[in-house]
């Protein structure tokens, strides 16, 4: 197993899960996803108990999937209620029912140990809340890569001036090192400053800033957990932030080579430009779209290689080598090594 199970991830965005079935594969479990009359969400694995059959591929009574096999009927616990074909259900006839939590566009799966879900919420989005000043877009892609390695990825932006080069601000030819470094047992985060510089086209474009000006940025990213990473990025001028643009990355294992990736970004600020949404949507959709394709290679690589490869580490590795490390513990703690 490559990947936590005890952990909160996101199997859908809110504008997604409706009346109509939504079949998803979650942490190679097959699940399926459907709005209740109270407007709840109900999410059940996907496979009819007495044979092995999608309950996505049946019809629905009221709040209870029909399978579309033998109309075995099932409610939204995931207990089978009828079986035409007799006057009761098995004794213990039922698929498991996942716990399902709603904070702002994402709905959050639990697939750990059943009861455990209260014990651990899910990590906080509070810049995709309905009130406050933040603004939002977002989009959902599938990416042909384990979720460790889009993790690694966005731990280590050294990369920008490789595969994003328009993005980085002029006379930057280096990031400077993270000021900050912080690890604990469940997370990683680091810190730097960049140096004063004009701004790049599309920081202009979704500010609104005068491109002949010098302004100062920081920028932020962490492993908040296994589902969730978390990046900030700030133009600061002399009396403060400008404008604060998050992106949050929703990593959700669909196999072990395979990532289900929920971006949202968010952003707020005195200098936002009235199109900044747009704008800004195009830039990291564009930006997802090479990210997306280098580490589909990366992962093909590494299952090509005939046997394991040690590749070396560089000091920009530092906040992806504890995730990684992060996630190889939960994992042995889970099969109790």
């Amino acid at each position: 197993m490559s990947y936590p199970r005890e952990c909160w991830y996101v199997a859908a965005t809110i504008d997604e899960v409706g009346d109509d079935f939504l079949a998803r594969r979650i942490l190679g479990t097959p699940v399926v996803l459907y709005r209740l009359a109270d407007g709840s969400i109900a999410a059940l694995e996907d496979r009819c108990a007495h044979r092995p059959y999608p309950l996505s591929a049946g019809s629905r009574d009221g709040d209870c999937i029909i399978c579309g096999y033998h109309g075995c009927t099932y409610d939204p616990d995931g207990t089978c209620v009828r079986v035409p074909s007799q006057d009761k259900p098995p004794l213990g006839a039922r698929v498991r029912a996942f716990p399902v939590h709603v904070s702002g566009p994402f709905v959050w799966l639990w697939m750990g140990t059943p009861g455990s879900a209260r014990l651990r919420p899910p990590a906080a989005t509070p810049e995709l809340a309905s009130e406050g000043d933040w603004s939002s877009t977002g989009e959902r892609r599938r990416v042909g890569a384990g979720f460790l390695l889009l993790h690694e990825h966005y731990l280590d932006l050294t990369n920008v001036f490789e595969m994003h080069a328009e993005m980085v601000p002029p006379g930057i030819e280096a990031l400077p090192p993270p000021e900050e470094v912080e690890i604990s047992e469940v997370s990683v985060s680091y810190a730097r400053e960049l140096p004063q510089a004009p701004l790049a086209p599309w920081e202009s474009a979704v500010s609104g800033l005068d491109s002949a000006e010098t302004f100062s940025r920081r920028e932020t990213g962490t492993f908040v957990t296994p589902g969730l990473h978390r990046q900030t990025y700030t133009i600061g001028g002399a009396d403060g932030p400008l404008l604060e643009l998050v992106r949050l990355h929703g990593f959700t294992p669909e196999t072990e080579r395979t990532t289900h990736v929920f971006l949202q970004l968010a952003w707020r600020g005195t200098a936002v430009a009235a199109d900044a949404g747009p704008r800004l949507a195009e830039v990291f959709h564009l930006m997802a779209d090479r990210d997306s394709a280098v580490l589909e290679t990366v992962q093909r690589c590494l299952d090509e290689d005939e046997a394991p490869r040690r590749y070396v580490n560089v000091k920009a590795d530092r906040a992806a080598i504890r995730a990684r490390r992060i996630v190889q513990s939960m994992i042995r703690e889970e099969q109790g090594l």
